[in-house]
């Protein structure tokens, strides 16, 4: 098998010796099998996580196979209008701490609201009366995700909100008239245990329970956010989708995903090539054309991104992958055992 032919047999080294490197490419056809496969899998309607990858042709990709989309930001906000999604179809989760003029832009472009909390269903109030569909987030300590920074849920994270104050908040937007709800969780980042998502919902629908008993309100869609893993190491097996689909009607209300990483992240390739290959010491430093201002997860929180070599020989060695920058750690991968290269 050749890893450096994708697709319908394009070549990598071909598209790096026309276009140049560094170069990121995305396999359009990979991403609409993913987009299908979560979609068949759970039975939800999928707003696609804009956060994953921001590429108008992406969204308008998307868009056009059906996908809402999830803006956590003004900026994407309006990107997913500049791609044709209707304000209907972006929901607006935010992150957590949006400035007035966030939330006042999200007003004015019409868009679905997520709350992160009630002081920030306050805030818009004083905006505007009664946002179309309100949803406040809720997190709580059964925690996914692979590094400190996105653990998304518990009492040492900013997101979200807990049970007695989340029913606060409902009361607050039944009172000044919002008559749709919704319930949202944060999940985690990069999950492959199937039986996580399975717990999630049963906690979803078991708070929104408690919600529509002390508010008096009915939940109208349950929203069990991304967090929808892909391996990244070889030897990581994928997200069994047959576990899934017990999520199907399983909600008295709809089902929404938020899944970015899922629909995009395999499908994309960044194509770089070797500038010098030094041996400092016990060290052997393969550099290459693309650093961490391309590619900041390794640096960031230790991320690992699979690495293959199109003219590599047969002997390998462990080596450091570093890049251009004027810093030390920028490096996409240490310690790596990879086919010997030359620079």
């Amino acid at each position: 098998m050749n890893n450096c032919v994708v697709g319908n047999g394009i070549s990598l080294t071909e598209l790096a010796d026309r276009f140049g490197t560094p170069l990121i490419i995305y396999d359009l056809g990979r991403i609409e099998e993913n987009y299908k496969a979560i979609k068949e899998a759970t039975g939800a309607r999928v707003l696609y996580s804009i956060k994953a990858n921001p590429n108008l042709a992406i969204l308008t990709f998307l868009r056009k196979l059906g996908s809402g989309a999830d803006a956590a930001s003004p900026g994407e906000i309006f990107l997913a209008l500049k791609a044709g999604f209707e304000p209907g179809n972006i929901l607006y989760t935010g992150g957590a701490f949006r400035s007035i003029n966030d939330i006042k832009y999200g007003i004015d472009a019409g868009v679905l609201f997520n709350f992160d909390s009630r002081r920030e269903f306050e805030r818009a109030l004083s905006l505007a009366t009664g946002p179309g569909l309100c949803s406040s987030g809720l997190t709580w300590a059964m925690v996914g995700g692979f590094a400190p920074g996105v653990m998304l849920a518990g009492e040492e994270s900013k997101f979200g909100m807990f049970l007695d104050e989340a029913v606060e908040a409902y009361r607050l937007a039944r009172d000044v008239g919002v008559e749709e709800f919704g319930i949202h969780a944060m999940m985690g980042s990069n999950v492959l245990d199937a039986d996580y998502f399975v717990k999630i919902a049963e906690l979803l629908k078991g708070y929104a329970e408690v919600i529509e008993d002390r508010v008096g309100v009915r939940i109208r869609y349950f929203d069990m956010g991304g967090g929808f893993g892909i391996p990244y190491k070889p030897d990581e097996k994928p997200l069994d989708l047959n576990k899934l689909s017990v999520l199907r009607n399983f909600f008295p209300g709809e089902l929404w995903v938020e899944p970015g990483r899922f629909i995009v992240g395999n499908a994309g390739y960044l194509i770089t090539r070797v500038t010098e290959v030094k041996r400092k010491g016990g060290k052997t430093f393969v550099g290459v054309d693309v650093g961490m201002n391309v590619l900041i997860r390794p640096m960031l929180y230790g991320a690992y991104h699979h690495i293959v070599t199109c003219n590599g020989g047969e002997e390998r060695e462990v080596v450091d992958v570093v890049g251009p920058i004027c810093e030390n750690t920028d490096k996409l991968a240490i310690n790596r055992e990879l086919p010997k290269v030359r620079g």
